[in-house]
């Protein structure tokens, strides 16, 4: 059950950089959270390493997949250097002459010659760098130094974070003085090294974060990308692990009299095969104290026979192993997970089966290089959400990309992203075009539609090739009955439209979709005159929940609406037909994770696929149209940092094209809105779209 919490609400400032340009003031509410009833359990641990030191700092376990026996703990002990145990506390290896004080450790992270290693990082303070190390244990203790990264500052905590999606590597730093300072990492030519650097290659940091006080640890869960920080007199706080995440702060507990802790000194993340587990937390006054990972309410709080305090620990596969640093002689102790499961608060939850985080590696999801951008809209905050192409027939090469800003207007982009107008006018939230409308004199053009939310209507729009004497989108009346009384659009029956798609059926009629945050969906009619576009609506539909994203397949004229929570729904476009539903595909927290946003499809006369923008987990599913649905995977757009590209997050409004546009893009193309959009050098810039290429996409997908 969720802990209670206080009703009152602190108003906190929370900084995203520190002495750069990335400072960013934040003002976030946060509830702080109540003590929970867990009574304190008495434990005994079961193995104690065999030697000791006056110092020990931190802890880290590598599991050795192919013999678990060969697993290591490696413990940091300050100006002692650092030791390595096996699973019985025997001391195998000692590094000494270095002043080490955090660790932690990461599998299977690959050069781009297919070389893998296993990375163990470890803060040097007294030389203001971290050091990297790979791991191995065949033939007796391996540990190579892989290089060595200068930081502005003196780290006493790091953690390392494997993004289960595409394998990037992050490296955070925390410091006494409240400091988190974050590097994206590369593994190249047998070294670690910073992807970014100055004219001196020094490593730039991608993120600073202002944290508050002292900071004592840090840890990060892989699978739900999440940043653990203890402001070792206050409370723990999680952050987006991304650098790009610039999700507000949430506190995760805090200390006595508002929260369960006394003085937080260690973090590290025990994960369960059945997807559940524990955030584990060494405090110094109140034991060891299990969170768990889903909602962060309180398990257990355990104390451990005869440690005092807890300073450090490191879970391992069959125990938690603990630094007794207060003992006459400091050792690493461990507690055994069948000794933790004799206590009643695991009795209806015993830990069995345990994973390392070399096992949280998600499958299926390809990957796919960004290879263009546009430039960013010129509101900030959420602004940007949906992109559409229009296809210049006669120069495909000069297509435009037309992408909202819901906070002002539409912009049209060329293929470059260069910004060619910015038409503020309204709050379109979805926008969609049909490629050509005729009139009753016969002149043909292409229309877009999109959602206007600041007059709660249907604009219309005439798009067309940008050349001096045009701009790309020029505005088109609304007329008739249902055109709304202050400006020339459709005027809607909705509460509040939301997205939008168009659909031009076999016969030419041209129709719009709308739909509302209340679950409601209008059909109309567009009828194009010489005058202007009169409309009607023809049809209601509707789902539970609040819908967004929608596109019509027209070879079997079919409408697709996604239902944010819940999946997607398919109906009939027919304005005749049936206004039943059929729901065809379930978020599921694995194809798609919750909110189920932009559809779009892609057809080039041999395949006919949907792709769903899975908002909760950054990536796009993709389902075949001609064979029932079925899921044929997954892909993430990733970033291009050797062009300066930032990959695709939180993505709100897609669109793919599968029409030849030049050499450039034979197969087509696809679109994505950025919901957390930095430039080359990590600070943060207003939202924007994505470009990638067709090709790397169905070659990802096919491998």
């Amino acid at each position: 059950m969720r802990r209670s919490l206080l009703s009152s609400i602190i108003a906190l400032s929370l900084l995203t950089g520190c002495n750069s340009d990335k400072t960013e003031t934040v003002y976030v509410e946060t509830e702080i959270p109540k003590s929970d009833v867990v009574e304190t359990e008495s434990l005994a641990t079961s193995t104690t390493a065999k030697t000791s030191y006056d110092d020990i700092g931190d802890g880290a376990y590598w599991l050795n997949s192919e013999d678990e026996t060969k697993s290591l703990l490696f413990v940091t002990l300050e100006g002692d250097g650092l030791a390595v145990y096996n699973p019985a506390g025997d001391e195998v290896e000692r590094l000494e002459n270095i002043e080490v004080t955090g660790a932690d450790i990461r599998y299977g992270i690959k050069a781009d010659n297919g070389d893998s290693i296993d990375l163990l990082a470890v803060a040097l303070p007294e030389d203001n760098s971290i050091g990297f190390y790979s791991v191995s244990n065949k033939d007796g203790v391996v540990l190579n130094d892989i290089g060595t990264l200068t930081a502005d500052y003196a780290a006493e905590g790091v953690c390392l974070h494997k993004n289960t999606t595409n394998g990037a590597l992050l490296l955070t730093g925390v410091t006494d003085d409240g400091v988190a300072v974050q590097y994206k990492l590369k593994y190249q030519d047998g070294e670690i090294k910073s992807v970014l650097a100055d004219d001196n290659a020094l490593p730039i940091a991608v993120r600073e974060l202002e944290v508050g006080g002292e900071l004592s640890a840090c840890i990060v869960d892989d699978e739900t990308s999440t940043l653990y920080i203890a402001e070792q007199d206050l409370g723990i706080w999680a952050y987006g692990a991304d650098p790009e995440d610039i999700n507000s702060r949430q506190i995760v507990d805090s200390i006595a009299p508002l929260g369960n802790l006394q003085e937080i000194e260690a973090l590290d993340l025990l994960y369960l095969s059945d997807g559940k587990g524990y955030l584990v937390v060494g405090d110094e006054g109140k034991g060891m104290m299990l969170y768990n990972r889903d909602d962060w309410s309180l398990k257990a709080n355990i104390q451990l026979d005869g440690v005092d305090e807890i300073k450090s620990l490191a879970v391992a596969n069959n125990g938690i192993w603990v630094g007794n640093s207060e003992a006459d002689k400091p050792v690493y102790e461990k507690l055994s997970y069948s000794t933790l499961n004799s206590a009643p608060s695991f009795a209806q939850s015993p830990i069995n089966e345990t994973l390392s985080s070399a096992n949280l590696a998600a499958t299926g999801i390809a990957l796919v290089k960004v290879v263009g951008e546009t430039a960013p809209v010129d509101d900030d905050g959420d602004a940007a959400d949906d992109p559409a192409f229009w296809l210049n027939e006669a120069e495909p090469n000069k297509s435009l990309i037309i992408g909202t800003n819901k906070q002002g207007g539409l912009v049209a982009y060329d293929l470059d992203g260069k910004e060619l107008q910015y038409l503020d006018e309204g709050e379109p939230n979805n926008v969609d075009i049909i490629q050509a409308v005729t009139t009753p004199s016969g002149a043909t053009y292409s229309l877009a539609a999109a959602s206007n939310r600041e007059f709660n209507t249907i604009a219309l729009y005439k798009i067309q090739a940008a050349t001096d004497g045009n701009e790309p989108i020029v505005a088109l009346n609304a007329i008739g009955d249902n055109a709304h009384n202050e400006v020339a659009q459709l005027r809607s029956e909705l509460n509040e439209v939301y997205g939008l798609c168009t659909y031009q059926s076999s016969t030419g009629a041209n129709y719009v979709f709308i739909n509302g945050k209340s679950g409601n969906i209008e059909q109309w009619r567009l009828d194009i005159t010489d005058n202007g576009i009169e409309g009607a609506l023809v049809r209601k539909l509707q789902v539970s929940s609040q819908p967004e994203g929608c596109v019509v397949d027209p070879t079997s004229d079919t409408l697709y609406v996604g239902e944010e929570d819940a999946g997607i729904w398919a109906f009939t476009a027919d304005e005749a037909g049936s206004t039943d539903g059929k729901f065809i595909i379930e978020i599921d927290g694995k194809q798609i994770v919750a909110d189920a946003e932009g559809l779009t499809i892609y057809n080039d006369g041999t395949v006919n696929e949907l792709i769903v923008s899975s908002q909760g987990n950054h990536t796009y599913a993709v389902y075949d149209l001609d064979n029932n649905y079925q899921y044929k995977g997954s892909f993430a757009l990733t970033a291009d940092d050797d062009n300066g590209l930032d990959g695709a997050s939180e993505t709100d409004g897609i669109h793919a094209v599968s029409a030849t546009i030049s050499d450039r893009f034979p197969k087509g193309l696809f679109l994505v809105q950025d919901g957390y959009n930095v430039d080359a050098s990590y600070d943060d810039q207003n939202q924007n779209f994505k470009i990638a290429d067709w090709r790397d996409i169905a070659n990802a997908l096919n491998k």
